[in-house]
């Protein structure tokens, strides 16, 4: 009997396509909304899923029914209540879906980012930043990291650090346990909670009880301010 041939396939595995980042855009004036959509274009790592321009309340209901992985809120005026609208959208946001604020406008004060990030956003573009760089702020926010304008990304830096290390010389380590010495030591070198689970050999759960207790004694908000107060100390 005669052997049946092998037919080779051409046809490769096919690819999963990488995830896009879900971007809800809050922005009231056409123009900036405009140019916004415009740098937005050629992205292709970037989903536009919704555009609030009405009220703050509007964009709650937004953000709850939607739930984004960033924000991009874009306002032109000074905002007098701006702080508070970052710590509503923080609370809003639920801690399994890992929501990111980025602020757009006119870059303020080195004392307004520090209040603004310790509320809750997560960088702020600066409208005279190139507009080629917006995309690139969204990844860097949806990972959890840290955006603000090149140029005075230093100076800023180390006013938070100074800010931290000024509000927290009252505190000391040695309220921490051992554990959670090292868990502060691991958010410090920007370690996640999976990773430091599996550095400590504890769960994810238990993780979370540490930083939750050592929120509680050094009297911190933020993981920002944890990782901050790693860094002053000098743990690593």
């Amino acid at each position: 009997m005669p052997k049946k041939k092998q037919v080779k396939s051409n046809s490769q595995p096919s690819r999963a396509k990488p995830e896009k980042i879900g971007v809800l855009i809050y922005c009231p004036s056409d123009l900036i909304l405009t140019g916004i959509l415009k740098a937005f274009e050629p992205d292709k790592s970037i989903e536009i899923i919704a555009v609030e321009k009405g009220t703050i309340e509007n964009l709650m209901e937004a953000i709850k029914q939607l739930q984004p992985q960033v924000i991009l809120f874009a306002h032109l005026e000074p905002l007098p209540h701006l702080k508070e609208i970052c710590k509503a959208i923080k609370e809003l946001i639920k801690p399994q879906i890992k929501t990111q604020l980025l602020l757009l406008g006119n870059i303020p004060s080195q004392e307004e980012i520090i209040n603004l990030i310790n509320a809750g956003a997560r960088g702020y573009f600066d409208l005279n930043d190139p507009p080629g760089q917006l995309g690139e702020a969204i990844r860097v926010v949806n990972r959890g990291e840290i955006w603000l304008p090149r140029d005075k990304m230093s100076s800023i830096m180390d006013r938070i650090i100074s800010v931290v290390g000024r509000d927290m010389k009252e505190k000391t380590l040695d309220q921490l346990t051992s554990t959670e010495f090292q868990v502060l030591r691991l958010i410090g070198q920007g370690k996640s909670n999976e990773e430091i689970a599996k550095i400590l050999f504890i769960s994810k759960n238990t993780v979370r009880s540490h930083i939750k207790s050592i929120y509680s004694k050094l009297d911190t908000h933020s993981r920002l301010q944890l990782a901050l107060y790693a860094i002053n100390s000098a743990l690593f």
